[in-house]
């Protein structure tokens, strides 16, 4: 069953209200553009480090096998037939 409202986008936050169990309210400035983007980061860090330790893992065996790729001919190259 679809829902009957469609649900409204969420608003940016002008300032943020606090109310205590005893009824005192404090007002918060909204957050500045370096504290969200310090909250985005924090929200996608644990992406970007798997991220970058799989290529990280990519690149290292690259290299693993082109040295492993150039020590196996050098093997076969080394035991070969003299023609003389």
């Amino acid at each position: 069953m679809l829902p009957s409202k469609i649900p409204a986008h969420s608003r940016s936050v002008r300032s943020y209200d606090l109310i205590t169990p005893a009824g005192r309210i404090y007002r918060f400035p909204p957050p500045s553009l370096l504290q969200q983007l310090l909250r985005w980061a924090l929200a996608h860090a644990e992406t970007v480090a798997i991220s970058a330790a799989i290529l990280a893992l990519i690149y290292v065996a690259g290299f693993a096998a082109e040295a492993l790729d150039r020590s196996g001919f050098d093997a076969c190259n080394d035991g070969g037939r003299r023609v003389g």
